[in-house]
């Protein structure tokens, strides 16, 4: 558990263990990658990158600290659930780099997860940093899984999560970007910068991680509800897969627990209510990619007591994009 691990991260001499392969150096446990040495090999950087103090342990292992940058809304949970997923996978990322079989550029995509929410009880949202853990391993050529803990300040375990990935190279990946480069053509542009009012500009500088998705045209039939995102621009992508705008896994997984959360309080008739998540499971098999539009829902596919299940769903036109089935206690 993070509450051993986290203090021993210092006292270990780093001499009296073996160094690891990285790239063309040799890095030791306990050693703090810094943000310049992770961003090339993860292709994503901040804002989207928001972890502190990224500290290897072993090989195919990290420790980090993990700060809390929105507001977990209907969650009655120190962190949201899509948040939390956020920087669990990118720590996974981050430990399977340290086991790639090759060195040089990856990008990592999340295409599958599965987790467990370990605290039941309603908790305010966290003031302190969290603590995460990851430890990762090469599953095949091209492939990686990453078993990953979240935990809170004091160490108290909070959540579990196995995120798996699709590792593609840099030439792999611009080669799949390209499938999209027709439809991005249609993508808002901004206007010149000289053009550009100073609320434009300031909007521009804002880390769009740190509120909630913009949706609308809400839909309600019966136990189902679904919301429009409109156009993913790519100032919703800041720091994911620079130069390639993609809608982040999370980000889109923030969309479906909203609805899902907004479901639950309308089926209830409490619009105050909160819940904690319990187990969780994901799947995203496509991308939103700037210039697309993304549509959300959500359907209730079991009631138990104070638990309510949900099946929920992103897609781009006809193609769905990632599906999320979630547990949901009510605590008030």
């Amino acid at each position: 558990m993070l509450e051993h691990v986290a203090p021993a991260v210092a006292p270990v001499a780093p001499s009296a263990l073996p160094a690891m392969p990285w790239g063309t150096q040799q890095v030791t446990p306990y050693t703090v990658l810094s943000a310049q040495e992770l961003y090339p090999r993860i292709c994503v950087r901040d804002p989207y990158f928001a972890l502190k103090d990224v500290t290897v342990l072993a090989p195919g292992e990290v420790v980090a600290r993990v700060p809390v940058q929105l507001a977990p809304e209907a969650e009655a949970m120190p962190i949201s659930l899509a948040e939390s997923g956020r920087h669990l996978a990118i720590l996974g990322s981050c430990a399977s780099a340290l086991v790639a079989p090759k060195d040089g550029q990856h990008f990592y995509l999340a295409c599958a997860a599965r987790g467990q929410w370990l605290e039941p009880r309603a908790q305010e949202r966290a003031s302190d940093m969290l603590w995460a853990l990851a430890q990762a391993e090469y599953t095949g050529k091209r492939t990686a899984t990453a078993r990953t803990l979240l935990s809170s300040a004091d160490g108290t375990p909070l959540f579990k999560l196995e995120v798996d990935y699709n590792v593609l190279s840099a030439a792999a990946f611009t080669r799949l970007f390209g499938a999209a480069k027709q439809e991005m053509r249609s993508a808002p542009r901004p206007a010149d910068t000289v053009q550009r009012t100073p609320e434009e500009w300031a909007k521009l500088r804002q880390n769009p991680y740190s509120k909630p998705l913009d949706l609308r045209d809400w839909q309600r039939d019966g136990a189902s509800l679904r919301a429009n995102l409109g156009t993913v621009t790519p100032e919703m992508c800041k720091g994911h897969f620079a130069m390639h705008p993609v809608m982040p896994v999370a980000i889109v997984a923030s969309g479906m627990t909203r609805v899902a959360t907004s479901l639950a309080r309308a089926l209830e008739g409490a619009p105050e209510a909160h819940f904690v998540a319990k187990d969780v499971k994901l799947s995203a098999d496509s991308l939103a990619y700037a210039g697309q539009d993304v549509v959300f829902g959500a359907s209730r596919t079991a009631v138990d007591g104070a638990n309510q299940s949900f099946s929920c769903w992103a897609a781009v036109g006809e193609r769905v994009v990632a599906q999320l089935e979630v547990t949901y206690c009510r605590v008030d």
